[in-house]
């Protein structure tokens, strides 16, 4: 079987990379084993934000297993597979000691959006979460992984699914047919096509763009102009949505999907075996070149050199060293002082917005009774608060690229050229663990106690009007007394009203303080987690580089000690190992391109 002759080739380049000892493409080479030993058909689906992609997977499955809304944007990848029981698992990132996989730890699949956001919050380090649903179309090995959108769709390849493409066995481009093929999209259609050649483009939202067969043909001209062949599958996920409701077939044709359901049901298994192959060829090519490098470098050394040259080639590499050294304090330093200066503003940029929330809101208490438009009040309250965290949070975000870059600047110069894969921090919503704030008490006043204290503000009125008028001959009660009575009365009646009205909004603005001290309490906490995790992000990605690029020099150093110490019998006998081993890896390299074009047979 094919599968055989692939895990017989990529042990024994795994093999080479352990007598290199280059323990990370070992890694790799067993992460590629399983993936060829697994039967799973990967289907990416990607796309810029709000282009619907969450949904067209949740519609594919007739599940919401992928969060969506408006304002909601993809954090951790998503896999969906099949499963007898529906389950769910959140599974973290691959450490040194993990080869395959990070640890794993199931969730009630029901709560998989909460728990995803939790994990997040508490600065737990995810790859991925993973779905098992009972679906025909997934019963063959089919999995679907919806990816984040981070910023654009070439950003988003650049930081979360750039290996994943690689070991794709298809990708499902989703760009809503509101509109045509951006210039980015179009590059980053061209760019995958070299890894993964089975495309497709799926635009969803026909229900909203009465011409959107017009969008289409645009697009399949775009597409032809970039070089890239695929189909593209016009859809309406709130179509299917409503058919699968009513189990109507009428509406399932009408939305789109059966034609892109054929596409993954039939093309897929066809193509499978041929995306197994390429994933196994440039892996096991990536590592054998990485190999062959090492070791001409070695054969290099090994032509005679005078004392002169060795000393030169020792300083060089202990100057590296030693610049290595300050290197890392400074990008040490760098981080520190960046994370301390944010977090102290980040929590003076809530508590000013919050505070700009609070002193409108007192304003607006003012002007109203709280008593009778609390309701509509706090709705007010809260949006406004949701739309200062959200603002606070994609401040937040743009700091985290500027620190990153500011931090991995002499690293990027110097060492790597790539940014650490990160993703847009999640705006957290606290407010459904925030007590409501309590609206003001005496909101109503009954007519007895308005009675009543009427009455008592008139009686003196009565009184005294009516011993002033006896005086004149005029009996107690008379229409002066009376007159007078009833407008005391009046006057008492409102200065009551006015007292508990006073009342009334000094407790609502208590409460709403109280309230806003607590909301910010909560995102002040959220917001230290996220930098938190942001830090031990950027502080591992940074270390890892360091000690790369310390184990390359320390390796050179020996290389060169031993090359010096080495006699000459030595040399030409390490020479010819090394150039019998080439050989060997050569050949290993040509059965590996065969792969792409030809059948193989058992190594």
């Amino acid at each position: 079987m094919i599968e055989t002759a692939l895990v017989e080739l990529i042990d024994r380049a795994e093999a080479e990379c352990v007598e290199a000892q280059r323990t990370d493409l070992s890694n790799r080479l067993r992460q590629i084993r399983s993936r060829v030993l697994d039967p799973a058909q990967l289907v990416l689906v990607v796309g810029e934000p709000e282009q619907g992609k969450s949904e067209l997977v949740n519609s594919l499955v007739n599940a919401p297993v992928c969060a969506t809304g408006e304002h909601v944007s993809t954090t951790v990848p998503t896999v969906v597979r099949h499963s007898s029981e529906p389950s769910a698992q959140l599974v973290g990132q691959e450490t040194p000691q993990s080869a395959v996989g990070g640890d794993r730890w199931p969730v009630p699949i029901e709560r998989l959006h909460e728990e995803l956001d939790d994990a997040l919050r508490q600065g737990r380090p995810l790859s991925r979460a993973e779905v098992g649903l009972p679906r025909a179309l997934l019963e063959n090995g089919l999995a679907l992984m919806d990816t984040p959108a981070v910023g654009g769709v070439v950003s988003s390849l650049g930081a979360v699914t750039e290996e994943a493409v690689a070991e794709a066995d298809a990708l499902l481009m989703v760009s809503d047919a509101t509109q045509e093929l951006t210039t980015n999209e179009l590059n980053f259609l061209r760019r995958v096509t070299s890894m993964c050649p089975n495309v497709a483009l799926v635009q969803p939202k026909i229900d909203f763009v009465p011409d959107w067969r017009r969008i289409v043909e645009i697009n399949r001209k775009h597409m032809a102009n970039a070089g890239v062949a695929g189909k593209i599958f016009p859809v309406s996920s709130r179509i299917r949505a409503r058919a699968m409701r009513e189990k109507s077939q009428e509406l399932n044709t009408e939305s789109g999907f059966p034609p892109l359901l054929d596409y993954l049901r039939k093309e897929m298994a066809s193509a499978h075996e041929q995306l197994t192959r390429r994933l196994v060829a440039h892996n096991v090519t990536e590592a054998i070149d990485r190999i062959t490098t090492s070791l001409r470098e070695e054969l290099n050394n090994q032509s005679p050199r005078t004392a002169t040259e060795t000393l030169l080639e020792l300083e060089a590499a202990q100057r590296r060293a030693e610049d290595l050294k300050r290197l890392s304090g400074r990008w040490q330093k760098t981080l520190s002082d960046a994370v301390q200066e944010l977090y102290s503003d980040i929590e003076y940029d809530f508590r000013e917005r919050s505070w700009a929330v609070l002193h409108r809101a007192n304003e607006t208490l003012d002007e109203v009774d709280p008593g009778t438009t609390w309701e509509d009040f706090e709705d007010w309250l809260r949006q406004n608060l949701s739309r200062a965290i959200a603002e606070t949070f994609e401040w937040l975000d743009r700091r985290r690229e500027r620190i990153t870059e500011q931090v991995c600047d002499e690293l990027l110069r110097e060492h790597v050229r790539t940014l650490p894969a990160s993703d847009p921090i999640p705006v957290p919503d606290p407010l459904p663990r925030v007590p409501d704030p309590k609206p003001p008490k005496n909101a109503d006043y009954p007519r007895k106690d308005q009675f009543l204290t009427g009455l008592r503000g008139s009686y003196g009125g009565v009184l005294m009007f009516g011993l002033m008028t006896s005086m004149a001959g005029l009996p107690l009660m008379n229409v002066v007394s009376i007159s007078a009575g009833l407008l005391l009365g009046s006057k008492s009646l409102n200065e009551e009203k006015d007292a508990r009205l006073k009342r009334r909004q000094a407790e609502a603005r208590t409460s709403v303080q109280r309230y806003v001290e607590h909301v910010v309490f909560q995102v002040n906490k959220e917001a230290r987690d996220a930098i938190r995790h942001m830090h031990q992000t950027l502080h591992d990605h940074c270390n890892r580089i360091t000690e790369q690029a310390q184990i390359s020099i320390s390796r050179s150093i020996q290389d060169t000690k031993r090359s010096a110490e080495q006699s000459a019998v030595d040399r030409d006998a390490r020479a010819r190992e090394i150039k019998k081993k080439l050989e060997e890896l050569n050949a290993l390299r040509k059965k590996a391109a065969t792969l792409t074009s030809n059948r193989i047979t058992a190594a």
